[in-house]
């Protein structure tokens, strides 16, 4: 994980070096046993090791790493985790079952066809209840520890990548081989996404990327 944050951050030294700016120093071991003490079940090694180098971003600027999604803090992801449980304990199962139908597994039986789930931890946010996380409840062709796409707006589920690890050398070999496009916002600032395929947002992208994959 060392070397492949280290890719990224010469990457967003010489491209967006504002968001290179924005990472926040890495988090202590109490806090990520905490967050892993509420869920419930282990954290993936490599999701530890991603918020001790990083917790996140400060906040200061409007874009993040994950393809202009935000990188959460730690603080942050667990109070978006704890949204999702609070919709989950809430809600009816009739209720959850009438917002789980049309929600598919977009790589047949890799990810649970749920529309929330207490076990898919955030890390990366588009500011619109939208995310990309860690599963530690996949399906039964899935993988623990598995990236996926979930959110208010995401029915379909994707496994964009096996781990943190796999996920981030994808991203950074992404980057580095020039498949990104740097926009000038309105606000001054700038954003980040993906090249190709072309789209406004990088979870547009997902499908037409991971879509294709089975899980093994």
């Amino acid at each position: 994980m060392k070397t492949v944050m280290e890719r990224l951050e010469k990457w967003l030294e010489a491209y967006l070096p504002e968001i290179r700016q924005d990472l926040a120093p890495g988090c202590s071991d109490a806090a990520i046993d905490e967050f892993e003490s509420l869920v419930g079940r282990p954290f993936p090694e490599s999701l530890k090791q991603l918020y001790r180098l990083h917790d996140g971003q400060h906040g200061a600027a409007n874009s993040g790493p994950f393809y202009g999604l935000t990188f959460l803090s730690l603080a942050a992801a667990k109070t978006h985790w704890a949204s999702w449980k609070d919709i989950i304990e809430e809600w009816s199962p009739e209720e959850m079952t009438e917002a789980s139908a049309f929600c598919t597994s977009g790589n047949p039986g890799a990810v649970q066809a749920l529309y929330a789930n207490r076990y898919w931890i955030p890390f990366a946010f588009d500011y619109g209840g939208n995310h990309l996380g860690v599963d530690l409840d996949p399906g039964e062709r899935g993988t623990v520890g598995q990236i996926i796409n979930f959110g208010s707006d995401e029915e379909d589920k994707y496994v964009v990548g096996r781990s943190v690890d796999t996920f981030m050398e994808w991203l950074v070999d992404q980057l580095e081989r020039g498949n990104f496009a740097i926009r000038e916002e309105d606000d001054g600032w700038r954003s980040l996404n993906i090249k190709e395929p072309e789209t406004l947002h990088f979870l547009d992208a997902v499908p037409i990327l991971f879509g294709t994959q089975s899980a093994k």
